[in-house]
């Protein structure tokens, strides 16, 4: 399969009282399973795995992971085997989600696990599939989650070139850029794409999980391993996190009113929370005359979830 896919749509969304021109660039318009920057991610590790001789991919994440619905897909098309390490939510429930259902109908094996002691599950999952003869493929690297840092980093650094020729393209100058900011892979990408560029905007991440503190060590790991140090601005917000797949009414009217206006589908675990984010921040911080682009990650299933 050719994943030399076209630039996504990067358009005007609208323009406030204030001066700003806010963009969007639509990732969730990803021409592979619907979409998202995780179609972006997951051909990364796809490509890895086969430089590394391996033949069966072991992922770790919930039913609502987007990486988890891409890697699926991506083996199926290509008759690989994929183990999936499932994590219980904090309160130890599995809940259905349509990523998860669609991980399913490729043919992903699912163990569940919960989210203390990984490493041992990692273990496990390595041991039953050597045991069946496979050469197993851990996307996050060794057992501790580690090694593996740069393969994903590769996806937005590489984007970061599409973004400079949409910008040219559209005689624009993004001052700001905006986007939810969950394991850091896609911020840490835009970073180390943009570490040559005369013009470098200030990557804003919306945290949808972990603290500040948390979220910079994270972005810090993926810039050091894909491009070694470098002073990169790490600009995070961690105020409108409310726990991994929660979110409150001004998140689902968000969704709401987002998609009813603009017609774009947010999500309440990713999207949502950073495009509702940003106006709040617009406002109180009293952004004027800036030219900011909002990045939606996607991907389109939790929308779904979320919409309800």
């Amino acid at each position: 399969m050719n994943f030399t896919f076209a630039p996504t749509p990067l358009y005007l969304l609208h323009s406030d009282a204030n001066g700003n021109r806010i963009y969007i660039k639509r990732e969730d318009l990803l021409p592979y399973s619907f979409g998202g920057n995780k179609a972006r991610i997951g051909h990364e590790y796809l490509e890895d795995m086969k430089r590394q001789g391996c033949d069966h991919m072991l992922a770790y994440g919930n039913a609502r992971s987007n990486l988890c619905r891409v890697l699926a897909n991506l083996c199926a098309g290509e008759g690989i085997p994929l183990t999936i390490l499932r994590p219980a939510d904090d309160d130890g429930q599995q809940r259905k989600a349509f990523n998860g259902q669609l991980c399913e109908s490729f043919g992903a094996r699912i163990l569940p696990c919960l989210k203390t002691g990984v490493a041992e599950s990692v273990d496990h999952a390595m041991d039953i599939i050597r045991s069946e003869g496979g050469k197993p493929y851990y996307i996050y690297g060794d057992r501790t989650g580690q090694g593996n840092r740069a393969v994903p980093v590769a996806a937005y650094a590489k984007a970061w070139a599409e973004i400079e020729a949409q910008q040219a393209q559209l005689g624009v100058r993004f001052d700001k850029i905006v986007l939810a900011l969950g394991t850091g892979m896609t911020q840490a990408g835009l970073l180390c794409g943009m570490r040559q560029s005369a013009h470098r905007p200030q990557v804003l991440g919306i945290s949808i999980a972990r603290d500040e503190a948390a979220a910079r060590r994270h972005i810090s790991a993926y810039t050091e391993a894909y491009a070694g140090p470098g002073r990169d601005d790490i600009c995070i917000c961690d105020r409108f996190r409310s726990g991994y797949g929660q979110y409150d009414e001004e998140i689902l009217h968000c969704i709401r009113d987002t998609m009813a206006r603009c017609g774009i589908p947010l999500d309440g675990t990713y999207t949502a929370k950073a495009f509702y984010g940003m106006k709040v921040l617009m406002d109180e911080e009293n952004w004027r005359g800036q030219n900011i682009l909002f990045l939606h990650t996607g991907g389109t299933p939790l929308f779904f979830d979320s919409y309800r």
